[in-house]
């Protein structure tokens, strides 16, 4: 039955059709169609799918009855004990001895089991009457239901809503709710405008609506003005001290040869440049190891991006998402943001987006990361952004998008700039620790120069005994300077105009005053992104960031073939630098990384993930509906 360890081959291939052919079988349906939506994919461990079918059900519709749209998921594992599983009599289980596929049909996954009571219209009304929670004035009128985000095995979250008023329904597994419940309520306590928690009952957890509308709606409208820089900044900042002593937030970076395996396993021809960007981001941050503390000292989110931030009227009014929230780099929640950020804009190269949305997304990107630059090192956060995007690049093909070979190489294309964006900030980073050092000891060296001066004036002229006389002066008559101290030669003056080739670098982020005469060097240069120009125009450069001296923009457009990133340790040469469930709709683009592989640091986790953290993109976190 199977051909490959996890079963990725199986569930994604022509064979998934005889497996779902079984199961509609076997509850007594016609499968007529069928088509792959989603698929996590663990390499090595498992793989979950997500399908849409067209199934027929002549013993409960009738023999004439048309076909009707059903969902169904499928899990495949080696062959180990399924790990928190709840429901298990509405599955069908297959076996060739080596892999276990467990088919179900949504919304009967075996591992979520509130979720078959939150998304029937006729039956959420009672379960949420049961927990005492009330929507709106009149229990009687109908409650609509929107599924926001399913993720097979993992967790669900329902828009449930009558009239004007709505709360959000999140379902995951039982064992993990009380600790998010807990996790609301301190966040709530020191002041993040998080949810507020209105009911939770065996791993489904109501929560009230925010004020405001997401991030990622917002910037694609309003651009930079959906918020200010700062704002984001401050946001992370109230994240209590007393979160700190939760589970170890493992940064995504620490995860890229595991992402670049999935992608690579989906598009081969990528490997080369996958190989070359994983060495590009792991040696690169080997060298910020060598000149700066890069432990966790910060509470981060974890997964802080455009759809977890919700603004209003310009500013932030809210936070979701905090499962994830625990010790970690504050270097590692912008970089997230400014990773899918980029991601949204390259959209507008592919004609996602509209020209306008792209130049503001842009604008915000341009102004927020010269904000982040301030906040923590440029050349980190630009390292940290690769490697968030290169996760974001498992996303095509799990949402099986239109051209998603095509869509996941833009993608790595956006990753391999980030890292040369780290290779410019490192130059600049090293030219200005260069041009303090030569000020410094130019400075000490003058320094020197004038105590000495003062020394000679102050001391005494020397005088021989009365008896002999003065000596007669001549050609040969010695001179004596001041007793013990040794003429100090001038400074050596760099007529150049460079700082000398021996100046040391000097540690962490140095602030240096402009040369005299020369513009101040900017800090940071302008972050990647790769606007199409218009058609039949010459290609323009992308503005400059604001307040810093002009740096070259990335290159925009189409990459080279060969666009593999260099090694680390050699920059590129010439770069500056009826009732039916109510069902999630078709799979829309989305910036979602699958979770990363278990770290030594962390308790470990089953195949199924449940104990590592989820991070889970909103249906509408990257296109506008």
């Amino acid at each position: 039955m199977s051909q490959t360890q996890d079963g990725s081959e199986l569930l994604t291939g022509p064979g998934a059709g005889g497996l779902l052919r079984s199961a509609v079988g076997n509850s007594g349906g016609v499968l007529h169609s069928w088509q792959l939506d989603h698929v996590d994919h663990r390499p090595g461990r498992s793989t979950k799918a997500l399908y849409r079918t067209m199934v027929s059900w002549p013993e409960l519709d009738g023999p004439q009855a048309p076909a009707r749209e059903e969902l169904f998921g499928a899990s495949a594992h080696i062959g180990e004990r399924e790990k928190n599983l709840h429901v298990a009599e509405q599955t069908l289980v297959m076996t060739d001895g080596d892999i276990n596929v467990r088919v179900w049909r949504y919304p009967h996954d075996p591992w979520l089991p509130m979720l078959p009571l939150v998304c029937y219209p006729d039956i959420v009304g009672r379960t949420l009457h049961d927990l005492g929670v009330h929507i709106g004035p009149d229990p009687a009128l109908p409650i609509a239901i929107d599924v926001v985000s399913y993720r097979p095995g993992r967790r669900a979250v329902l828009r449930a809503s009558q009239g004007d008023r709505a709360v959000y329904l999140k379902v995951m597994q039982p064992h993990r709710s009380g600790e998010i419940v807990d996790r609301h309520h301190r966040l709530l306590a020191a002041g993040v405008p998080v949810p507020e928690v209105v009911a939770h009952h065996n791993g489904l957890v109501v929560l009230a609506e925010l004020p405001g509308r997401p991030l990622a709606r917002a910037v694609i409208d309003e651009g930079v003005d959906s918020c200010r820089g700062e704002d984001l900044v401050a946001l992370l900042d109230r994240l209590p001290a007393s979160m700190y002593s939760l589970s170890l937030r493992p940064p995504w970076t620490e995860s890229v040869e595991f992402y670049a395996g999935i992608v690579s396993s989906s598009v081969p021809e990528l490997g080369p440049r996958l190989d070359a960007l994983v060495r590009a981001i792991r040696d690169g941050l080997a060298a910020l190891e060598q000149r700066m503390d890069m432990r966790p000292h910060d509470v981060v989110h974890g997964d802080f991006y455009e759809a977890q931030v919700f603004v209003e009227n310009g500013k932030v009014v809210g936070l979701l998402d905090i499962d994830t929230v625990g010790p970690g780099r504050r270097a590692d929640d912008l970089a997230c943001l400014l990773a899918h950020l980029s991601v949204l804009a390259d959209y507008g190269n592919a004609g996602r987006i509209d020209r306008g949305m792209q130049e503001r997304v842009e604008d915000a990107i341009h102004t927020w990361h010269e904000v982040f630059a301030e906040r923590v090192d440029p050349t980190e956060v630009a390292l940290r952004s690769a490697g968030v995007v290169l996760s974001l690049a498992t996303g095509p093909h799990r949402q099986q998008e239109a051209a998603w070979e095509a869509a996941t190489e833009a993608i790595v294309r956006v990753a391999e700039e980030w890292v040369a964006e780290a290779r410019r900030a490192e130059t600049l980073r090293r030219e200005i620790a260069a041009q303090k050092a030569a000020a410094d000891q130019a400075a000490a060296e003058q320094a020197a120069a004038q105590q000495a001066a003062g020394q000679h004036a102050a001391a005494p002229q020397p005088t021989t005994a009365a008896s002999t006389g003065p000596r007669p002066a001549g050609p040969d008559a010695p001179t004596q300077g001041p007793t013990g101290v040794r003429p100090v030669p001038p400074p050596s003056a760099d007529r150049s105009g460079h700082p000398p080739a021996a100046a040391q670098q000097m540690p962490g982020r140095p602030s240096v005053a402009p040369q005299q005469g020369a513009s101040a060097p900017a800090q940071h240069s302008a972050p990647p992104m790769r606007s199409a120009p218009p058609q039949g125009s010459a290609p323009q450069q992308s503005a400059p960031p604001r307040g810093v001296a002009p740096q070259p923009a990335p290159p925009r457009g189409p990459a080279p073939q060969q666009s593999a990133p260099q090694p680390w340790s050699a920059p590129p040469e010439g770069s500056a630098p009826g009732p039916s469930p109510v069902a999630p709709g078709p799979s829309e683009p989305s910036t979602q990384p699958l979770p990363p592989q278990p770290p030594a640091h962390r308790r470990g986790s089953g195949d199924d993930g449940d104990d590592s953290p989820t991070q889970e993109r909103r249906i509408d976190s990257i296109l506008p509906r």
